[in-house]
């Protein structure tokens, strides 16, 4: 298969449990049709694994990429001769901490992968849907390769969440806050995060769907068995065919429409191969796909071509607010929203509703589930 090939394909596995010889099998199933792991990793390289590292989460939630794929990817690269990093920079708590819970510190341990910590900033000029300076975690300029090892989630913003938005953790620390107040509206931000995915210019992406999670995602849905790896060295295309597979309209994952704007390779599934497991074998009919994406509204916003009437619809999206009954006063939707529109005067939040911006990070990173989204 030649590089414009690869670009064009999308690898699928059926991988029904995470046990090391199963999902060893199922890696191999999807590096297979991009000549394997040693057609992608040169003896010598040094190789970053970009989980998705939401929160400091326990595998069994499916809120972050499960450790035992970023272990046998590890070994996968090191037994071609790469040199293994793993590295994100956490929505919320610290990476040593998530690293710690999220198994990342396991795997560490029992392979030759060290811990890349993000703790610094480069800004790289990236021209994509506009020019704009971002802001990248500098240890990125310390590897050759970035294996981007997403989770797919629904996610309250963007629809989904997979490859092209796991790529937003490649930014350090609060400056994501920043990006997401000056990019509030749903498509501008997936334009946004589409630069991002540009710029980082991942090599390959797998997402890991053996354990997806459905409904209110990204961090408090429900964890739906899918059974399934896919792969791709095209984000974009891989998006695509997830988005397929789980039922999603593509204007209804705000990234594919704003990689579709661009019409970027992979955009189209109309364009795209599928190696191995054939789609209609690995779709599931039944995904719940969230509150936004799934709701009237939201349908209407993502299939209606005139621009302006979309926007209108769109900006009637739900806001947040909190269930006292959930909420414990812990103070992470505090500190994590972009706004600044939430108080502290008693000991449940108080939300500022006439100038949030419904980036949902409150929801995002509630760890109890107490931000509840609805319409006004």
């Amino acid at each position: 298969m030649t590089d414009s090939e690869g670009q064009k394909s999308v690898a699928l596995a059926k991988c029904i449990r995470y046990h090391s010889q199963t999902v060893r099998l199922s890696l191999q199933q999807v590096f297979k049709p991009f000549g394997g792991v040693s057609n992608l990793v040169k003896p010598g390289q040094k190789v970053l694994l970009k989980p998705n590292l939401l929160s400091a989460a326990h595998p069994s939630d499916a809120v972050t990429t499960h450790p035992l794929i970023l272990k046998v990817a590890t070994e996968l690269i090191e037994e071609a001769g790469g040199k293994v990093y793993i590295g994100d920079s956490p929505g919320s708590d610290s990476q040593v901490k998530a690293h710690r819970v999220c198994g990342i510190d396991q795997v560490i341990a029992e392979t030759g992968a060290e811990a890349l910590i993000f703790t610094n900033h480069l800004n790289y000029e990236i021209k994509g849907t506009r020019k704009r300076t971002i802001q990248l975690a500098a240890e990125l300029a310390e590897v050759d390769l970035v294996f981007n090892m997403a989770k797919l989630k629904t996610h309250s913003l963007t629809g989904m969440t997979a490859a092209v938005k796991n790529i937003y953790g490649c930014i350090f620390g609060m400056t994501k806050g920043r990006y997401h107040f000056e990019n509030p509206m749903p498509l501008d931000f997936s334009r946004f995060l589409v630069d991002v995915c540009l710029a980082v210019k991942p090599t390959f992406s797998i997402i890991d769907a053996v354990v997806a999670m459905e409904g209110a995602g990204p961090r408090k849905g429900r964890p739906r068995q899918l059974g399934l790896l896919m792969a791709s060295p095209n984000p974009f295309a891989l998006d695509t065919v997830a988005a397929a597979v789980t039922g999603f309209h593509p204007a209804e994952v705000t990234t594919l429409q704003a990689a579709r704007e661009l019409q970027l390779l992979g955009s189209e599934l109309s364009a795209i191969r599928i190696e191995g497991l054939s789609l209609d074998k690995a779709r599931v009919k039944d995904f719940d796909k969230g509150p936004v994406s799934s709701g009237n509204i939201g349908r209407l916003a993502a299939l209606l071509p005139i621009a302006r009437i979309r926007d209108i619809l769109i900006g009637r999206r739900p806001y947040p607010r909190v269930n006292s009954e959930l909420c414990t006063g812990c103070g992470v939707c505090y500190e994590h929203c972009p706004a600044q529109i939430i108080d502290f005067a008693n000991s449940i939040p108080d939300l500022d509703l006439s100038g949030c911006i419904r980036c949902y990070c409150c929801q995002e990173f509630c760890p109890y589930g107490a931000i509840e989204l609805f319409r006004r």
